[in-house]
């Protein structure tokens, strides 16, 4: 099923990226590095990424523990400027959007892995900023 899957992604390569573009572009940039013209260029790094994570054999021990949703992601960049939130954000609605007819289990695959893979670039990017971000509030 995973090599299928990666198949199916490698084979709407191009309606994903149109959709991921026309997304990225909708929103303005929160900062410099998240211009879409640079992000662009991202793309198909990306596209391979996934497609190496989907036919990757230890693929299933990364999606045991649950991966982290979108609000979650934000929260690990309390600055909001990593690039890469909007960035793989808008690459999720794309996926929905290109490949509407995938069925609940091989959807739930594809999210899983896109989300571990975002959650990887995400916390890498942030590891090396200049900002030091102050931890959310915690109640007393």
């Amino acid at each position: 099923m995973l090599r299928q899957l990666a198949a199916l992604v490698v084979s709407r390569r191009r309606e994903l990226k149109a959709a991921w573009k026309q997304r990225l572009c909708a929103a303005p940039p929160k900062s410099p590095l998240a211009n879409p013209e640079i992000l662009f260029h991202r793309m198909n790094d990306t596209l391979d990424q996934l497609n190496a994570c989907l036919c990757s054999h230890s693929l299933r021990r990364s999606l045991d523990g649950a991966p982290l949703q979108w609000a979650e992601l934000r929260e690990q960049c309390r600055c909001g400027l990593n690039p890469l939130l909007d960035y793989f954000e808008t690459g999720a609605a794309a996926i929905a959007t290109a490949l509407p007819d995938l069925d609940e289990p091989r959807k739930t695959l594809l999210d899983q892995t896109w989300r571990v893979l975002a959650q990887r670039e995400i916390a890498l990017l942030c590891s090396v900023c200049c900002r030091v971000c102050t931890p959310a509030l915690q109640p007393h």
